[in-house]
C-alpha cells in the first residue's frame, strides 16, 4: 500500500491566507502540515507527488517520502501518474493541508480496508480529505468542486462496497484565516500549532453568530 499526496507549488500556495500570512511563512506553514501528516502515516510507504523543487527536496531529505516529479497540469492528472509510476494496487489519497490528521485514523482504515474497496473521509466543504482505494483504478478520480460527492457516485456506480469515515478532524483542510483557529482549539503538540504560536498567532472567541472565532496576530 501506498499513500499519495499531491502538493501544490509554492508559489501557487494558499492564496486566501495571503492577507495574514506572507509567502516565506505560508510555505513554512504547508512544510509544518506535511510533517504533522507523516507523523499520523508513521509505518506507511508516502509517496509525495508535486512540480516545486523545493517541495520535492523537503519531501525526499526530511520526510524521507519518494516522490515523483509532477508532469501534468490538474489534480486528477497528478494523482494517475503517481499511480502510473508505482506497482501497489491499494492507495490512500491525503491532501497536504490536513494537519489534525492522526495515526488513530489511520489505524481506523487500515482496520476497515479489510473489507471495503472504498473508504472515504469528507471535506468540511464537500471535498475527499481521504481517499482508500483497494484497487487503484477501480474509479474515475473526480477531484475539484464536491469531490465527495462524486466519488460516492462512482462507488455507487462501479458497486463497489464503500464506508463514509466521518471525521470533524479530517475535515479541517487549511484555508483561510479562520481555518486557522482550528489548529489552536484542535491541534495541541502539532508542528503546526507550534509553528502558528511563532509567528504570534492567537485566536479569541467571536461572541456573535458571525464565525466562531476571531484569529490575530500579535
Amino acid at each position: 500500500m501506498k499513500v499519495i499526496i499531491p502538493v501544490s507549488p509554492i508559489n501557487s500556495l494558499k492564496t486566501r491566507l495571503s492577507e495574514f500570512l506572507n509567502k516565506e511563512e505560508r510555505k513554512h506553514l504547508l512544510l509544518n502540515m506535511l510533517r504533522d501528516i507523516i507523523r499520523a502515516l508513521d509505518g506507511l510507504d508516502v509517496v509525495i507527488i508535486s512540480r516545486d523543487e523545493e517541495i520535492l527536496d523537503f519531501a525526499k531529505n526530511e520526510l524521507k517520502a519518494e516522490i515523483v516529479k509532477e508532469k501534468y497540469k490538474g489534480l486528477n492528472n497528478a494523482i494517475k501518474q503517481a499511480f502510473n509510476e508505482i506497482d501497489d494496487e491499494e492507495v490512500i489519497i491525503i491532501p497536504a493541508d490536513i494537519p489534525l490528521i492522526k495515526k488513530e485514523h489511520i489505524k481506523d482504515i487500515l482496520e476497515l480496508s479489510k473489507d471495503y474497496d472504498l473508504i472515504m473521509a469528507p471535506s468540511r466543504g464537500g471535498g475527499t480529505n481521504l481517499l482508500y482505494l483497494k484497487s487503484k483504478n477501480s474509479i474515475e478520480l473526480k477531484y475539484e468542486g464536491f469531490s465527495f460527492l462524486k466519488h460516492l457516485e462512482e462507488a455507487k456506480k462501479k458497486n463497489l462496497k464503500y464506508y463514509i469515515y466521518d471525521s470533524f478532524l479530517i475535515s479541517v483542510d487549511i484555508n483561510t484565516p479562520e481555518d486557522l483557529g482550528e489548529i489552536f482549539i484542535h491541534g495541541d503538540n502539532t508542528y503546526t500549532k507550534n509553528y502558528l504560536k511563532s509567528l504570534g498567532i492567537e485566536v479569541e472567541p467571536k461572541h456573535s453568530s458571525a464565525g466562531r472565532f476571531v484569529v490575530k496576530r500579535r
